[in-house]
């Protein structure tokens, strides 16, 4: 492969791009040192056979990660996903953005933005510019996931949502409020966040919903006639204000 501008740079930066995308596709899914290794090892390989490019362990495993976002042109026209170099200014934008979300929230946080927890926004970002976009974050209980979501949710502006949990809380309960986040999605077209902990899974039916969403997009029989009136009507006013032909029967 030859260096080319077809990529906006050079094959550096499209392999640096692809090593970014595998490691998010396929090492962030590994849970142990030896699996991870392993997984370097054979990218670092293809690096050299099929990009013909000399990069290191170190270089882009270690001492300098590679990192891709768009988060420091989150008021540009168009959002470029492209590499961030400079981590110093990373994360004086994420300062600035977590003093915007402190001075508008009741719940204020108070965050320290180490390498690893840059790497997780990150990570949560990319899931969230994704459509239909979701992620699994582990790890012990207080060490920062959810408060990370919902800076990383606030600076794409989607709104993050989390059910409540209250006495007798149960199947009811938690279709309505799935039934709820799809009509405001659906119907009026805005971003939400739902994040859900593992202490709020209180049946496993919660698990069952939640993988049909995240493989179909949909809960079966989750939509009763009344629901479905609802959506018809309110789809309907949608498409009158936009000119568009009413194309519900």
């Amino acid at each position: 492969m030859t260096k080319s501008n077809s990529f906006g740079q050079n094959t550096d930066a499209f392999a640096r791009l692809w090593v970014n995308e595998c490691s998010r596709v396929f090492m962030d899914r590994l849970i142990n040192d030896e699996d991870r290794d392993w997984f370097i090892d054979q990218v670092l390989d293809l690096l050299s056979r099929s990009f013909k490019t000399a990069m290191d362990r170190e270089e882009i495993f270690e001492n300098n990660k590679i990192k891709f976002g768009d988060l420091l042109k989150l008021d540009a026209p168009v959002r470029l996903y492209e590499e961030i170099k400079d981590i110093n200014k990373l994360i004086k934008q994420l300062d600035s953005y977590l003093e915007e979300y402190n001075i508008g929230s009741s719940q204020k946080m108070n965050l320290v933005f180490f390498e690893d927890a840059v790497l997780h926004i990150l990570k949560i970002c990319r899931a969230l510019r994704q459509p239909r976009g979701n992620i699994m974050l582990i790890g012990v209980g207080g060490s920062g996931k959810q408060s990370l979501t919902k800076l990383s949710s606030y600076m794409y502006e989607i709104k993050f949502q989390q059910i409540e949990i209250k006495k007798d809380y149960g199947e009811k309960a938690f279709n309505d409020f799935i039934r709820e986040i799809m009509f405001v999605t659906g119907i009026n077209g805005e971003k939400v966040a739902f994040t859900m902990t593992d202490s709020q899974i209180l049946k496993e039916t919660f698990l069952e919903d939640i993988n049909n969403i995240l493989n179909t997009g949909e809960i079966p029989n989750l939509m009763e006639p009344e629901h479905k009136d609802r959506i018809e009507n309110e789809v309907r006013e949608i498409t009158k204000l936009e000119g568009s032909s009413d194309i519900i029967t």
